[in-house]
Protein backbone atom coordinates (compact mmCIF):
# COMPACT_ATOMS: atom_id res chain seq x y z
CA UNK A 1 0.00 0.00 0.00
CA UNK A 2 2.78 2.39 0.59
CA UNK A 3 3.86 2.15 -3.03
CA UNK A 4 0.44 3.03 -4.31
CA UNK A 5 0.19 6.05 -2.13
CA UNK A 6 3.57 7.32 -3.26
CA UNK A 7 2.75 6.80 -6.89
CA UNK A 8 -0.57 8.60 -6.72
CA UNK A 9 1.04 11.52 -4.91
CA UNK A 10 3.75 11.85 -7.51
CA UNK A 11 1.11 11.73 -10.27
CA UNK A 12 -0.92 14.49 -8.69
CA UNK A 13 2.22 16.48 -8.00
CA UNK A 14 3.42 16.11 -11.58
CA UNK A 15 0.06 17.22 -12.89
CA UNK A 16 0.07 20.22 -10.56
CA UNK A 17 3.60 21.19 -11.60
CA UNK A 18 2.71 20.82 -15.27
CA UNK A 19 -0.39 22.98 -14.79
CA UNK A 20 1.70 25.53 -12.89
CA UNK A 21 4.31 25.73 -15.65
CA UNK A 22 1.61 25.96 -18.30
CA UNK A 23 -0.03 28.77 -16.33
CA UNK A 24 3.29 30.64 -15.94
CA UNK A 25 4.11 30.12 -19.63
CA UNK A 26 0.69 31.33 -20.73
CA UNK A 27 0.93 34.33 -18.39
CA UNK A 28 4.34 35.29 -19.78
CA UNK A 29 3.06 34.91 -23.32
CA UNK A 30 0.02 37.08 -22.50
CA UNK A 31 2.19 39.80 -20.93
CA UNK A 32 4.58 39.86 -23.89
CA UNK A 33 1.68 39.88 -26.36
CA UNK A 34 -0.06 42.73 -24.54
CA UNK A 35 3.16 44.75 -24.37
CA UNK A 36 3.70 44.23 -28.10
CA UNK A 37 0.14 45.34 -28.80
CA UNK A 38 0.66 48.49 -26.72
CA UNK A 39 3.88 49.34 -28.56
CA UNK A 40 2.16 48.81 -31.92
CA UNK A 41 -0.68 51.09 -30.86
CA UNK A 42 1.83 53.75 -29.80
CA UNK A 43 3.45 53.59 -33.25
CA UNK A 44 0.02 53.84 -34.87
CA UNK A 45 -0.88 56.85 -32.71
CA UNK A 46 2.41 58.51 -33.68
CA UNK A 47 1.71 58.00 -37.37
CA UNK A 48 -1.82 59.35 -37.05
CA UNK A 49 -0.59 62.35 -35.07
CA UNK A 50 1.91 63.19 -37.83
CA UNK A 51 -0.84 62.80 -40.44
CA UNK A 52 -3.12 65.06 -38.39
CA UNK A 53 -0.43 67.74 -38.17
CA UNK A 54 0.13 67.55 -41.94
CA UNK A 55 -3.60 67.81 -42.61
CA UNK A 56 -3.95 70.79 -40.29
CA UNK A 57 -1.13 72.56 -42.16
CA UNK A 58 -2.78 71.75 -45.49
CA UNK A 59 -6.12 73.00 -44.14
CA UNK A 60 -4.55 76.33 -43.20
CA UNK A 61 -3.10 76.64 -46.69
CA UNK A 62 -6.47 75.87 -48.30
CA UNK A 63 -8.25 78.42 -46.10
CA UNK A 64 -5.69 81.07 -47.06
CA UNK A 65 -6.05 80.19 -50.75
CA UNK A 66 -9.84 80.35 -50.51
CA UNK A 67 -9.63 83.75 -48.87
CA UNK A 68 -7.45 85.05 -51.69
CA UNK A 69 -9.77 83.63 -54.37
CA UNK A 70 -12.85 85.21 -52.85
CA UNK A 71 -11.22 88.55 -52.15
CA UNK A 72 -12.85 91.59 -53.76
CA UNK A 73 -9.74 92.34 -55.79
CA UNK A 74 -9.71 88.87 -57.36
CA UNK A 75 -13.46 88.95 -58.08
CA UNK A 76 -13.08 92.34 -59.72
CA UNK A 77 -10.22 91.10 -61.95
CA UNK A 78 -12.25 88.08 -63.05
CA UNK A 79 -15.29 90.25 -63.77
CA UNK A 80 -13.20 92.63 -65.88
CA UNK A 81 -11.17 90.04 -67.81
CA UNK A 82 -13.43 87.02 -68.28
CA UNK A 83 -16.89 88.55 -68.24
CA UNK A 84 -16.02 91.87 -69.88
CA UNK A 85 -17.61 93.88 -67.11
CA UNK A 86 -16.42 97.32 -66.19
CA UNK A 87 -17.13 100.09 -63.73
CA UNK A 88 -20.72 101.25 -63.91
CA UNK A 89 -21.40 104.77 -65.20
CA UNK A 90 -23.91 107.00 -63.49
CA UNK A 91 -25.90 107.19 -66.74
CA UNK A 92 -26.31 103.39 -66.90
CA UNK A 93 -27.72 103.02 -63.39
CA UNK A 94 -31.42 102.57 -62.75
CA UNK A 95 -32.93 102.88 -59.32
CA UNK A 96 -36.00 100.82 -58.50
CA UNK A 97 -38.41 102.01 -55.89
CA UNK A 98 -40.09 99.54 -53.64
CA UNK A 99 -43.88 99.63 -53.79
CA UNK A 100 -46.51 97.83 -51.83
CA UNK A 101 -47.32 94.40 -53.12
CA UNK A 102 -50.51 94.02 -55.15
CA UNK A 103 -53.42 92.40 -53.35
CA UNK A 104 -55.25 89.31 -54.48
CA UNK A 105 -57.11 89.71 -57.79
CA UNK A 106 -60.62 88.34 -58.14
CA UNK A 107 -61.72 87.02 -61.47
CA UNK A 108 -65.43 87.02 -60.77
CA UNK A 109 -67.55 90.14 -60.45
CA UNK A 110 -69.79 88.64 -57.78
CA UNK A 111 -68.89 89.44 -54.24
Amino acid sequence: MTGRRTRSRSGKGTLAWAAFFLYVGFSLFAVVWLRTAVVNLEYEIGKLDKLRAALMTERKMVVAERASVFSMEHVEKVANKRLGMGQADRDNMFFVKRTAAAGPHRASAVR
